[in-house]
């Protein structure tokens, strides 16, 4: 709250269910999509690895969000009241207000004139975003990590239905780039990101 200003919780709760849910979505699609660039099938911790240190390299795309769950406190404590004063309403409640008058909201007791600074970005609004985008990374990887598991176990459940010795399977959205060769003779060979076709290794 600031001098009677404040954001409504369920503003809060949305704003952060956003912020987490969009950072948790971006970085779900960038760990799937490196997971599916190194050749890997199955439980490798290497692979992981290398993805996971991708992921966050890159969250420096989404730096210019850090403003993404201050929205509620910039529009109910910034903008909003602005807004209310201008139509001629009380900036903290909202209740019409007598034209040309300095007295105080008969309503909630707020002057007319008592209005926040305009919003700065602030110390507080970055540490807020790097807990945002620290649960959005998490979030995003474990739901990665739980849809390629998934995929692949698909993908070893068709190999009992395949009337082939070799086949290609192709990975599930957002990697659906990914190739994965299996044989009878070789299993699952993954495909690198410029290979168009995987030679299996000499018996």
């Amino acid at each position: 709250m600031k001098d009677g200003f404040q954001v409504p919780t369920w503003a809060t709760i949305l704003g952060w269910t956003l912020a987490i849910g969009f950072l948790g979505f971006y970085f779900f699609v960038v760990h799937a999509c490196l997971r599916a660039l190194v050749p890997s099938f199955g439980f490798d911790p290497g692979s992981m690895a290398t993805a996971i240190f991708g992921t966050i390299v890159m969250s420096g795309f989404v730096i210019w969000l850090v403003s993404l769950a201050e929205l509620p406190e910039m529009w109910f404590i910034h903008r909003r009241p602005r807004r209310l004063l201008a139509q001629g309403r009380c900036p903290s409640c909202g209740h019409h207000r007598t034209p040309n008058s300095d007295a105080p909201c008969c309503e909630c007791g707020v002057p007319a004139g008592n209005l926040p600074p305009p919003y700065r970005m602030s110390w507080s609004a970055v540490r807020r975003f790097l807990v945002a985008m620290t649960i959005g990374i998490l979030a995003g990887i474990t739901v990665a990590e739980t849809s390629i598991a998934s995929d692949e176990a698909r993908m070893i459940r068709e190999t009992g239905t395949i009337n082939r010795k070799e086949w290609t399977f192709t990975r599930a959205w957002p990697a659906g780039f990914g190739r994965v060769d299996w044989s009878c003779d070789h299993g699952f060979m993954p495909r690198g990101l410029l290979q168009v076709e995987r030679t299996p290794p000499p018996r």
